[in-house]
């Protein structure tokens, strides 16, 4: 069954005004929320199969790109493929880089920073930049944010300044910063911790996935 919902829905499906059948598919919708239009496939137990985030699809023959998301949540249901136990998003895309970096809230409006230099020369074609971050388990959460690399981050590094980001997650959650790239551009991923208490920390790990231009498998 295909079916389309909107955010601001969630909330009154998942008390039950539909149902429990749609308060469990509401839930898992909400759980998996990482993008402003999000394609989901689910079990008629709502577990996701597939996770994919709309934007992140190729810009060309999305048609092409999405039937085979189609092919391969089947196969997943007919168990000739894995489920991903994190129904991972970007379902297209493959691992680039990983980056280690711990958090340390310094209380003050200028909080401790890490840069992280994303450089998109080596790839042929224009693309999708996916960052999936993790926050480990420690006290302070994080906010990460994605900068042009000419962007002057050494004076108040202005957040309307950032192209997108993950904001605010918590101890033991994830992020996604999904961001279209031209090949040859530069970024600048800036991870912080905006968190009050000085001197807490945390540890996050970034992976970064790229999707290309004419990549479909």
């Amino acid at each position: 069954m295909n079916t389309w919902v909107l955010l601001r829905e969630l909330p009154e499906l998942i008390e039950g005004a539909k149902g429990d059948g749609v308060r469990r598919v509401a839930a898992t919708l909400q759980r998996n929320y990482s993008d402003s239009v999000d394609i989901l496939v689910l079990t008629s137990e709502a577990e996701v199969i597939m996770h994919q985030p709309e934007m992140a699809l190729p810009y060309r023959n999305r048609t092409q790109a999405y039937s085979m998301l189609l092919r391969r949540s089947l196969e997943v249901f007919g168990g000739k493929r894995r489920l991903n136990s994190e129904a991972n998003p970007i379902c297209l895309g493959r691992k680039w880089k990983e980056v280690s970096n711990t958090l340390r809230a310094s209380g003050t409006d200028t909080p401790d920073y890490t840069l992280v230099e994303i450089d998109t020369t080596p790839f042929e074609y224009d693309g999708i930049l996916h960052v999936k971050i993790r926050v480990g388990a420690g006290e302070a959460a994080g906010t990460f944010e994605l900068f042009d690399a000419d962007t002057d981050l050494t004076t108040d590094g202005s957040p309307g300044e950032a192209l997108t980001g993950a904001w605010d997650v918590p101890p033991g959650g994830i992020g996604h910063i999904l961001h279209g790239f031209q090949r040859g551009d530069c970024f600048l991923l800036r991870a912080t911790s905006l968190d009050s208490k000085a001197g807490s920390t945390n540890s996050n790990l970034a992976d970064i996935y790229v999707t290309q231009e004419g990549e479909y498998t």
